[in-house]
């Protein structure tokens, strides 16, 4: 598994509120005023990104939340995940939402912000404690760890898009964020397919380096090892991947199987088949990549797959 170094994260760029950044903490100071006065509305919130990218890995922060003394309620402090603008959908994992202490939250442009899981007391939380908090993402799942207890974890509808790393708030008084740490992990393409030649020619000389190519691990059931049961193996193995690559040519039914659970869960999937492949009627809805198993064919199937990867990563 290819992973980074574990680094620091030190640029930053306020994109809402007020913010101070300094060496050794980014804090939340106030609100901005919404400048469409028309509106009349206010959301005291705070958004500041970093220059890290990422879709799958471990970010962690300490954290020191305030009373709002409007309110008389907490401050939030989160850590943002697939931030690509402010009016895009993007995820926030830490302390305090909707009353409780712990929450995982989503933003959807055309509903705003959803508490999507959410657990714990927040009168249980202090303004006068340091929080350490650890989010961690495979594929769909996601975990929210607090002093180095696990609070939550999570099965996304979708798998996190790439994009920035950052900062949230939710309130209007100070939150101060301090030793924040990132660890980007390559994400995964769980690749269903029969294990027998030419298949397993194709995913050695094609799935495997043209994946690399774009940042991901490419791997099949076959290369797990330990005790298990394979079903399960396979089930967590498409969880964990951001992206499905389905080889469909001979009628295997554990690979329809497979394909049918990837779909049910709103995987990315790539289609592959030989060229005169006649596809079932369920899957004839989804675009699928036909194949020469010649040598020019090679070269086709590497730049349609590189195609395929590229409007999966801008979506």
């Amino acid at each position: 598994m290819a992973i980074s170094e574990i680094k620091r994260l030190e640029n930053w760029a306020p994109i809402v509120g007020r913010w101070r950044i300094d060496k050794d903490n980014v804090t939340f100071l106030e609100p901005q005023e919404d400048k469409d006065k028309d509106k009349k509305r206010y959301i005291p919130f705070g958004i500041c990104i970093s220059d890290t990218r990422m879709s799958e890995g471990t970010i962690s922060t300490e954290v020191e939340i305030s009373m709002d003394e409007v309110t008389g309620k907490f401050n939030s402090g989160r850590i943002l995940l697939g931030y690509r603008s402010s009016r895009d959908n993007y995820i926030t994992v830490g302390l305090v939402g909707y009353g409780y202490a712990y929450a995982i939250a989503e933003f959807e442009p055309s509903s705003g912000w959803t508490g999507i899981a959410l657990e714990g007391n927040e009168l249980n939380l202090s303004t006068d404690v340091k929080y350490c908090l650890e989010t961690r993402i495979i594929g769909q799942r996601i975990y929210l760890s607090v002093n180095g207890v696990r609070v939550i974890e999570h099965l996304l509808k979708r798998p996190l898009i790439k994009g920035q790393v950052g900062l949230f708030t939710w309130g209007s008084d100070k939150v101060t964020f301090s030793n924040i740490m990132a660890k980007v992990v390559a994400p995964k393409v769980f690749v269903v397919m029969q294990f027998t030649e030419p298949y397993q020619q194709l995913y050695k000389e094609v799935i495997q380096p043209i994946t690399k190519e774009y940042g991901y691990q490419a791997y099949h059931v076959g290369e797990v090892y330990g005790p298990g049961v394979i079903l399960n193996d396979i089930a967590q193995g498409i969880i964990d991947s951001q992206i499905i690559i389905a080889e469909i040519t001979p009628a295997n039914s554990n690979v329809f199987y497979e394909l049918g659970y990837a779909h049910a869960l709103g995987k990315p999937t790539i289609l592959l088949a030989e060229r005169g492949k006649e596809l079932p009627f369920d899957i004839t809805s989804y675009r699928c990549l036909f194949y020469d198993n010649t040598i020019a064919g090679k070269t086709q199937v590497e730049e349609a797959l590189r195609r395929h990867l590229q409007a999966i990563m801008h979506e």
